[in-house]
């Protein structure tokens, strides 16, 4: 049987590294916020051009606005979007113009985002994360001693943290999708954790039980093993369909969540029950035992 406690001082070295990369590669590359962040307009055009074609396409404009051409994957569907400006309904027009006028594009989608309302989204998304880690930190904080609320804040936090880097290193644009993923991404993560937690509870609550604590930990974890294994693979299984059939915007987010499903099931396998054992959760035991 696999020894997954003795591999949590590895797991530590491996989250340090995973904590700070994300922190550089956000602070240097920043994130890709979307059209719903940021303001701006946002155009979905159906065409078989490439990407320079249509760059050409768009070079008749005389305007320094910024534009930037994405195609969605799998797909004859690309993405332009144009930062936010002065006469933006004027400026829409000419853009729909433009496509219009060329047989080889088609508009599937045309709107703009004041940039005031995406600073309301942006306070409101914060509010929504922040909101649901408290609730979630909450409940576990009454529902088990305290060394599990703890590591399983910090392995929330830290699958939550470490999504967005992904997102930046890969210049997935955050948009409210990717809000989602990260709410799903909490929920799944802290699930997987608690019931581990709850297995661990169970076990060492028993009388007859005078295991050590780390083998109490890997027969948590052992005899969740299969449950763990067969939830990840068939949640991920689902993902990658909705990564290859999803329609037009939709095939970031279960990218995304693939990613967080693994980085949820590292979490919950080799980081919080160890973190539970280095804050002292065997002394709690002797102590209830005595």
């Amino acid at each position: 049987m696999i020894n997954f406690y003795s591999f949590k001082n590895k797991s530590y070295i491996l989250s340090l590294f995973l904590i700070v990369f994300t922190i550089i590669v956000i602070f240097f590359k920043g994130l890709n916020l979307g059209i719903d962040f940021k303001g701006g307009l946002n155009f979905e055009v159906q065409t078989q051009l490439n990407n320079k074609e249509i760059s050409q396409i768009f070079k008749i404009i005389e305007s320094d606005r910024e534009i930037l051409i994405k195609k969605e994957i799998g797909s004859d569907v690309y993405t332009i979007r144009i930062e936010s400006g002065e006469n933006n309904p004027s400026f829409i027009e000419e853009i729909n113009k433009i496509i219009n006028d060329n047989p080889d594009m088609k508009i599937l989608l045309s709107e703009y985002i004041e940039p005031t309302f995406s600073s309301e989204l942006i306070k409101n998304s914060i509010y929504a994360l922040a909101s649901s880690l408290f609730v979630i930190a909450f409940y576990v904080w009454i529902r088990f001693d305290w060394q599990f609320a703890v590591s399983g804040i910090f392995a929330l936090i830290h699958d939550v943290f470490i999504a967005i880097g992904f997102m930046s290193l890969f210049n997935i644009e955050f948009n409210l999708t990717m809000i989602a993923a990260l709410l799903l991404i909490a929920g799944y993560s802290i699930n997987d954790t608690i019931v581990l937690f709850d297995r661990l509870r169970n076990i060492t609550s028993d009388e007859n039980n005078k295991d050590s604590f780390d083998l109490n930990v890997n027969n948590s974890i052992r005899l969740n093993l299969r449950r763990t294994i067969l939830t990840s693979f068939t949640t991920i299984l689902a993902l990658i369909c909705l990564v290859v059939l999803a329609p037009v915007n939709l095939t970031e987010m279960p990218i995304v969540f693939i990613f967080g499903v693994l980085i949820g099931t590292y979490s919950s396998l080799f980081l919080a029950l160890g973190i539970v054992g280095d804050l002292n959760y065997e002394a709690v035991l002797k102590a209830r035992d005595s």
